[in-house]
């Protein structure tokens, strides 16, 4: 038991110290930063749900059950954070949702007993790691791979602790497929590779080489994006600068039928793209001169990745992108 209050002291202390300065500053510069910060912590949740459920088997108590399945829907919850932070998200209303589902997790496990509380647990984690690997998918965050990396393995995860419900409710908690395939030992290995498939996407964000902007030919078609993105960000919001993203990759549809999202705006195949989109978005969306002076073209700045070739297809990744 002192072992367990002794976890739960320093785990409560880093925590409280990385929301106390991350909070006050998320959606301003240094995205980076907080992406790092609460990617820390997330693995530091990660390692801890697996110190309490070791102590819990070895007679620790309800306490520790309780902080073992806190922490290992914390895990993820705070990877949603984390890139959402990166990705230029207002993260407040996200961070709230995470202490309301720690919370629940909390006084379910203290409160009902296994495995109607493990079904809760494991569906929160579903919920949590679904929730991370949309957003990963529909971020717009260079480079692209470790980010897909953080969303396929989130999507993994999710499903198998959906999986883990299923099976335990049909075929039995104690039944032989449980215990092999969904059982602490499986679930934990699992676990591990997850974090650390994470942790190497992480580094690879960190360290990673972005495109440059020179290296970008699209000699067939014409990219209108919005350009100084962390100016845009800070002047109307990241959820209204979403928005306009949007909103340029209707007019450009309404153009051109065979237009393609990338990241920030859209790839289109029309004369003077950006007189035409800038055109579109006045008349139809009812766009001011302050919102029209965001468009840039895209192959001219390093926030996009063009194409070469001309525009034929949507690819599955960039649907929905914002």
């Amino acid at each position: 038991m002192e072992l367990a209050l002794g976890l739960l002291a320093v785990s409560a202390a880093v925590a409280a110290v990385v929301f106390l300065i991350a909070m006050p500053r998320i959606g301003m510069p240094g995205r980076t930063t907080l992406f790092l910060r609460f990617a820390a912590v997330s693995g530091i949740c990660a390692v801890g749900s697996s110190a309490m459920y070791f102590i819990y088997t070895a007679g620790g108590g309800i306490l520790s059950l309780v902080l073992g399945d806190v922490a290992m829907v914390l895990a993820p919850s705070l990877l949603l954070v984390a890139v959402s932070v990166l990705d230029g998200r207002s993260a407040r209303r996200t961070s709230l949702g995470v202490a309301a589902l720690a919370l629940i997790v909390a006084v379910v496990t203290a409160t009902v007993p296994l495995p109607g509380s493990l079904a809760v647990k494991a569906l929160a984690l579903a919920l949590a790691c679904a929730a991370c690997a949309v957003v990963a998918l529909r971020s717009d965050i260079e480079p692209f791979g470790p980010v897909r990396l953080i969303a396929l393995t989130s999507a993994v995860y999710a499903l198998y602790s959906v999986a883990r419900v299923v099976v335990g409710t049909t075929a039995g908690w104690t039944s032989p497929l449980y215990l092999v395939g969904f059982s602490y030992a499986p679930a934990t290995v699992l676990g591990g590779a997850a974090v650390v498939l994470v942790g190497i996407a992480v580094i690879r964000l960190r360290f990673g080489r972005r495109t440059r902007s020179d290296d970008f030919v699209c000699p067939h078609g014409s990219v209108v994006v919005v350009g100084d993105w962390d100016l845009a960000v800070a002047a109307y919001g990241a959820d209204r600068v979403h928005e306009l993203v949007a909103e340029l990759r209707r007019a450009a549809l309404d153009l051109d039928p065979r237009a393609i999202e990338v990241p920030r705006g859209a790839e289109l195949t029309v004369a003077d793209p950006l007189q035409a989109v800038g055109a579109r978005l006045r008349d139809a969306f009812g766009w001011e001169a302050e919102d029209l002076i965001l468009l840039v073209d895209g192959a001219s700045t390093a926030a996009v990745r063009t194409q070469t070739g001309p525009v034929w297809q949507r690819r599955w990744w960039n649907l929905g992108r914002s």
